[in-house]
């Protein structure tokens, strides 16, 4: 709340002195939109349409100086998507871009006991691309900065490989799974040919640069109180990055998504689909 009220004085006192702030720019990430849940995603995609004004996150970068931009991207691709979230960014022509698990297409994913179906390859292949776009998610989801270069090489690779066979088109983006990653890990997208990735640390996106290569998010749920979705629309928890370097200072960490879900590298979360 504090950084919200400080964004808005700061904004205020500009107009003030006829000044124009600059643009601003919050890319989101959703991961499953269940039935129960359509309502109130549909309410967020409409606060959101109020407030900012959405773009496609894959493309060019131009944010013009006094407009507030957001960018919805969704991690997984799990079925759901298509029949809950779809129709409603439909709606309201609000682009998207799905990360996708090349190796967990038609099968479950989750931990145990929270399992859910990711996307078919048919399915997957039937968005529409004028809205929908797809980017990589890695081949079987592990936490990278856990496994070797060569595991993490051959996870961007095969991904990417897979994902252009099956949509004839480049697969340009990749989000990191679980919100891990390191400058040697973003060192090695760019080796394998991605243009832009995507992390989960809650910052402002395209802040310094345009062309930015590593772009932060902030993670929404559609159970998300309507206060705590218009703070994060508004880049008000960026001040959490902060938050996770003081407590790498003081635990003595070196990982920069420090404060992220840090699971075992080599335990898998895709299984066949079982229906249950």
């Amino acid at each position: 709340m504090a950084v919200f009220a400080s964004s808005l004085l700061t904004r205020f006192v500009s107009k003030l002195v006829g000044k124009t702030p600059g643009g601003s720019c919050v890319v989101l990430y959703y991961h499953s939109i269940l039935p129960c849940q359509r309502t109130r995603f549909a309410r967020q995609l409409d606060l959101l349409r109020r407030h900012a004004r959405p773009f496609d996150v894959t493309g060019p970068v131009e944010l013009e100086r006094g407009v507030d931009y957001v960018g919805v991207t969704f991690d997984d691709a799990f079925e759901n998507f298509v029949d809950q979230a779809l129709p409603e960014l439909k709606k309201r022509k609000i682009p998207a871009t799905m990360f996708v698990i090349s190796g967990a297409l038609g099968k479950g994913f989750g931990p145990a006991g929270g399992m859910e179906r990711v996307m078919s390859a048919e399915q997957l292949c039937s968005l529409p691309t004028d809205l929908v776009t797809i980017g990589s998610h890695t081949a079987s989801h592990p936490f990278m900065p856990g496994i070797s270069e060569e595991d993490a090489r051959r996870e961007l690779l095969e991904s990417k490989a897979t994902l252009e066979r099956l949509l004839n088109c480049e697969i340009a983006t990749f989000s990191f799974p679980f919100g891990g990653f390191s400058p040697r890990l973003i060192e090695i997208c760019r080796e394998t040919g991605y243009r832009r990735v995507f992390t989960t640390l809650p910052v402002f996106a395209f802040a310094e640069d345009p062309d930015e290569f590593a772009v932060g998010r902030v993670r929404v749920d559609p159970t998300d109180w309507f206060v705590e979705f218009r703070l994060k629309l508004a880049g008000a928890y960026r001040w959490l990055p902060l938050a996770f370097a003081l407590k790498r200072r003081f635990l003595g960490r070196a990982n920069p998504a420090a404060g992220v879900l840090q699971p075992t590298a080599s335990r898998s979360m895709i299984r066949e689909w079982s229906g249950q």
